[in-house]
C-alpha cells in the first residue's frame, strides 16, 4: 500500500481512485472555497454567501430548510449564514401570506443588483479550475461527479 501523499504535490499516479476520493473532493472543494472567498472579499462575500444569493435570485429556493437541503447546512449554521446576509442588507425575510408559521427568503434591491456583479468573478475561478478541459470533459466531470453524489443517496 503506498503511503499517502499530499494531493497538491502527488502524481496521478500516486493516486487510488477509492482510498483518495474523499481527499481529491475536499482538496477540490477547499480550493474553489479559497478562491472564491478571495475573489468575492471585495464585495464582503463568502463563497457559502455567495451560493445562497445565487439560490435565492434563480428561484431555487425561498424557504431556510431548502437552503438547507440545497447547502447541506443545519438549521443552526444557515440561520447564522442568513444573518449575516440580513446585516448586509442582501437578504430579506417576510411572513408567508399561505401559511403565517412559515418565512419567505428574498434578495434586497441590494442583492439583486449584486447577483449580477458577482457571478462573472465566480465564473471566472470555475473556467480557471476547468482550463484544458475539452468541453467534453467538462461534462464528463459534472455527470461523473453527479453519479457519484446520487449513488450515496438512499
Amino acid at each position: 500500500m503506498k503511503e499517502p501523499v499530499s494531493i497538491g504535490q502527488c502524481r496521478i499516479e500516486d493516486l487510488d481512485p477509492i482510498q483518495d476520493l474523499g481527499r481529491l473532493v475536499s482538496y477540490l472543494r477547499s480550493n474553489l472555497v479559497t478562491h472564491l472567498d478571495c475573489a468575492l472579499k471585495s464585495k464582503e462575500l463568502t463563497s457559502a454567501q455567495y451560493i445562497v444569493v445565487v439560490l435565492l435570485a434563480r428561484g431555487k429556493v425561498t424557504t431556510l430548510a431548502e437552503l438547507c437541503e440545497h447547502m447541506v447546512y443545519d438549521r443552526g449554521a444557515m440561520s447564522r449564514l442568513l444573518s449575516r446576509l440580513e446585516d448586509k442588507g442582501l437578504v430579506a425575510k417576510q411572513q408567508s401570506i399561505e401559511d403565517r408559521r412559515s418565512t419567505i427568503l428574498c434578495l434586497t434591491e441590494k442583492g439583486k443588483q449584486l447577483y449580477p456583479e458577482i457571478l462573472p468573478t465566480v465564473n471566472d475561478i470555475y473556467r480557471e479550475a476547468l482550463a484544458g478541459f475539452s468541453e467534453d470533459e467538462k461534462n464528463q466531470l459534472a455527470s461523473l461527479l453527479f453519479r457519484a453524489i446520487h449513488n450515496l443517496k438512499a
